[in-house]
């Protein structure tokens, strides 16, 4: 896969919808308008929901030949606002991690499901989202690979030997005041722990929400986007999911 997305390439997109513990939520689908199975990359959003921004991001994703997929945590419409109906959207899953991966694999399953993805799935995720994928990884959810970018990195459960069998992928701000700098080494040590084949990426000047997702300006003062992190990460993205997928 190229590094870059095609500007020629057709795209599909739809909502999904789906359940979950007996509720209703609806994702958003994007694949290059090809009729025919695909690699899956499934994305999980940030604090903010289920926006514009990361559809644009999923349509980018797709046009480098991917079936992408936006999972939808918080229920169809809902774009909680920072940081406090923000903080509170995603307090369930933060502290409940357990119903946290059970909420994923409903969505990662309805994917599954969808005539235009293949077996070969690796998940994405920004902000909450990254934190979200190494949640998925720990738990050992049928994705080849996992991408965490400017993600929290602890966990209440975290991985045992052998059970991590997804290719980890954490790309991380060195300016991020988000990220307890503590969370760091414990995270590394989990991964080695876990005999995780993984990589851990620092940009230097990168502030938390470095490629733009899930920060909103003034109300997020500590968040920013940097678009040399951005560029770097993407690219390095890009080449991941080709190899993993």
């Amino acid at each position: 896969m190229a590094d870059e997305t095609k500007p020629d390439t057709v795209l599909s997109t739809r909502n999904v919808d789906y359940t979950f513990e007996n509720k209703l939520f609806s994702g958003y689908l994007c694949t290059p308008d090809n009729k025919r199975k695909l690699p899956g990359v499934f994305i999980v959003h940030t604090w903010l929901g289920l926006d514009n921004s990361i559809k644009a991001r999923a349509e980018r994703i797709a046009s480098l030949g991917y079936a992408a997929f936006v999972v939808d945590l918080f229920g169809p419409g809902v774009l909680p606002k920072p940081p406090h109906e923000s903080l509170e959207a995603i307090k369930p899953f933060i502290e409940d991690r357990k119903h946290f991966r059970k909420a994923l694999s409903a969505g990662l399953e309805s994917f599954k499901s969808m005539p235009d993805c293949s077996d070969k799935i690796a998940a994405i995720g920004y902000c909450f989202g990254g934190c979200a994928v190494l949640e998925m990884a720990r738990d050992g959810q049928p994705v080849t690979g996992v991408v965490s970018l400017h993600g929290e990195l602890n966990t209440t459960l975290p991985a045992k030997a052998n059970e991590v069998a997804a290719k980890v992928l954490v790309m991380h701000g060195d300016a991020d005041i988000v990220v307890k700098p503590e969370t760091i080494p414990a995270f590394l040590e989990e991964m080695r722990n876990a005999g995780a084949d993984w990589e851990f990426i620092v940009y230097s000047g990168a502030k938390h929400s470095f490629t733009g997702e899930g920060a909103m300006g003034k109300s997020t003062p500590e968040a920013g986007l940097n678009e040399h992190a951005e560029r770097r990460s993407w690219n390095r993205m890009a080449e991941f999911l080709s190899e993993v997928l």
